[in-house]
């Protein structure tokens, strides 16, 4: 038995189909708000930017910005995402649900882990019914948006046991290799190439995940 981490958006959830709609109406309002110059992003390039925390985002993709303008841009986002969810556009990655019983019925412990504030968590967890497989929640605005690794200290010194990191980003696996912890990428999900690549394992489709952790333990 183990207790594995699962990282959220690009996971377990698709979230590109309520993110890429809700960063392009983030845009408009920048753009009609003369706070920066039209330019047509790609969904690659927006889908480029998930699994960052909002801050990190910003240094990303518009550092310039005031940091009363980000917040408002993120609120915005935050908003239409929410409006998205609530309208029956979030979706999980098919099988997702089944895979996460599985673990579940072999004996594991889940914990959710995200770059995400705490009503993007909230709603996603009553919108998809997350309590019946998770035996907690934690999400980076309630450390202050610091990184995963340094979060990840704080859910060791609460539940004891072996620990997995899932996920499909840079920020999951560095848990893992800063922690010395077993891991499993997500390729299906948003990396980006070779993004992975010091990953325990990989797997392609979130069916996978059940037999990776056994493999692994």
């Amino acid at each position: 038995m183990a207790n594995i981490i699962l990282d959220f958006d690009g996971t377990i959830h698709d979230c590109a189909k309520i993110y890429v709609p809700a960063f392009r109406v983030g845009h408009k309002y920048l753009v009609d708000n003369n706070y920066m110059t039209f330019k047509h992003y790609s969904d690659e390039e927006v889908i480029s930017y998930l699994g960052y925390s909002p801050k990190a985002m910003w240094e990303k993709f518009a550092p310039e910005l005031d940091g009363d303008v980000q917040d408002k841009v993120t609120a915005i986002v935050y908003e239409e995402m929410k409006s998205l969810t609530k309208n029956g556009k979030s979706v999980l990655y098919d099988g997702a649900e089944k895979a996460l019983q599985a673990l579940k019925d072999n004996g594991h412990k889940l914990f959710f882990l995200s770059n995400c504030a705490r009503n993007y968590m909230e709603l996603h967890r009553k919108c998809h019914n997350l309590d019946r497989f998770y035996t907690d929640f934690f999400c980076s605005q309630d450390f202050d948006y610091l990184p995963k690794p340094e979060i990840f200290k704080s859910i060791k010194q609460q539940y004891d046991g072996e620990y997995i990191i899932v996920g499909d980003r840079i920020f999951d696996l560095e848990t893992a290799l800063v922690h010395n912890l077993k891991s499993v990428g997500c390729t299906y999900g948003y990396c980006e190439p070779n993004e992975l690549d010091r990953a325990t394992t990989l797997i392609s489709d979130i069916s996978q995940l059940p037999q990776a952790i056994e493999n692994i333990l």
